[in-house]
């Protein structure tokens, strides 16, 4: 259910709605006795019922709960109303990252700036074995004193949790996820890390670096696509600063900063001085419309992207209807879980994609060794079909 202004919950009343995201609905409320404002959030009405969002949302509080850093959103408790359960947060005056981002012009010390509370904040979570896995630029919180507030731990992991997954759903926002998310692998303290670098190449170019048409174009790119490095896109940006976001934008986790600590240093010693850099003060380039484009993929509540959201496989074959009998004798289950060896559980949707244009089994099999980046692994995929 939906609660008004003047409604009271437990020891609070409500104010007003501050908006819906993730896992639940957030409401500005008062205390009744100490009069402070403060942010509750609820489980929304249509993950109430659901018993996997439910104790992800109780998770997401027991994380918060033993997390207390200056950057990341405190909580300050949490009750039963209802049978529902109720968080209560610090209410942050402000805005969000992406909202700044969009309203007006920001400058490299800012955006420096940002990055670095973020990752100050990342530092203290990863110590205590806290993985964010949904870093994006409107789950960042600017306040009106310029404080960075991480938000929205509804997908966190810790080393003590078992995971909550459903089964073809790949946890996160598809334009900020590592490739080993992407590819269905377990998101490590270096998945954090990708996503910084996907927000800040985005802050610093005003285009995402891997983008496309649909979900499935994004998943392959950030498998495989290199991204243009960040000062030849916007010339202000130091050298120094461009190699620091695409280390951390490196493919295989072990090739980015091994610690949030370790990315932080890079940027705070990359040598950015006015006199040597003319533009250093000058606004970067502002967010180009193919940064908008599919930018929270096709979410499901909890910020989730269901794999089967994936657009139309690439390749040259035309769409065709087909009466079905062919494809039902096709041995797809068998081709994906071969291909699956190269690309991952995203194998699947390239398979059912290219069964439902064409019924010939070599063709299949041809359109989908494009998506492996090896010679060497093309090759065996397909020579895998005679055996």
């Amino acid at each position: 259910m939906a609660f008004e202004a003047g409604q009271r919950i437990g020891d609070y009343e409500i104010v007003a709605k501050l908006g819906a995201g993730g896992l639940g609905v957030v409401y500005e409320v008062q205390h009744l006795i100490s009069q402070r404002r403060e942010a509750m959030k609820i489980l929304s009405p249509d993950q109430s019922g659901t018993p996997e969002m439910v104790e992800r949302f109780r998770r997401e509080v027991q994380t918060l709960a033993t997390l207390s850093h200056v950057n990341i959103a405190a909580l300050h408790t949490a009750f039963y109303h209802d049978d529902k359960l109720a968080m209560v947060m610090e209410l942050i005056r402000g805005e969000t990252l992406r909202d700044r981002r969009a309203k007006a012009a920001i400058t490299l010390p800012q955006v420096l700036d940002f990055t670095c509370q973020m990752l100050q904040a990342l530092v203290y979570a990863h110590g205590l074995g806290v993985v964010h896995r949904d870093i994006k630029p409107s789950n960042v919180m600017i306040t009106r004193d310029g404080v960075v507030k991480l938000l929205d731990f509804g997908i966190a992991v810790t080393a003590q949790a078992s995971e909550l997954t459903q089964t073809g759903y790949l946890l996160g926002s598809l334009n900020y996820m590592s490739p080993e998310q992407v590819s269905g692998g377990k998101a490590t303290a270096r998945s954090d890390i990708y996503s910084v670098g996907v927000t800040l190449y985005e802050l610093l170019t005003g285009s995402l670096p891997i983008i496309g048409a649909n979900n499935y174009e994004i998943m392959i790119g950030h498998m495989n696509q290199i991204p243009i490095p960040p000062h030849t896109v916007a010339p202000q940006v130091p050298i120094a600063i461009s190699n620091a976001v695409m280390r951390a934008l490196e493919k295989a986790p072990d090739r980015r900063f091994s610690t949030a600590g370790d990315f932080l240093a890079a940027l705070k010693n990359a040598p950015t001085v006015g006199e040597q850099y003319s533009t250093f003060n000058e606004p970067l380039p502002n967010a180009h419309p193919s940064a908008a484009r599919n930018s929270s993929g096709s979410l499901h509540p909890s910020g989730s992207v269901h794999a089967s959201g994936a657009g139309q496989a690439s390749g040259s074959l035309q769409q065709k209807p087909s009466s079905g009998s062919g494809i039902q004798s096709l041995p797809l289950e068998e081709v994906s879980r071969k291909l699956a060896v190269y690309i991952g559980p995203v194998a699947k949707f390239v398979v059912k994609k290219l069964a439902a244009q064409t019924e010939d089994l070599d063709t299949i099999y041809r359109e989908a060794a494009k998506q492996i980046s090896s010679d060497t692994d093309r090759a065996a995929f397909l020579k895998s079909k005679r055996q």
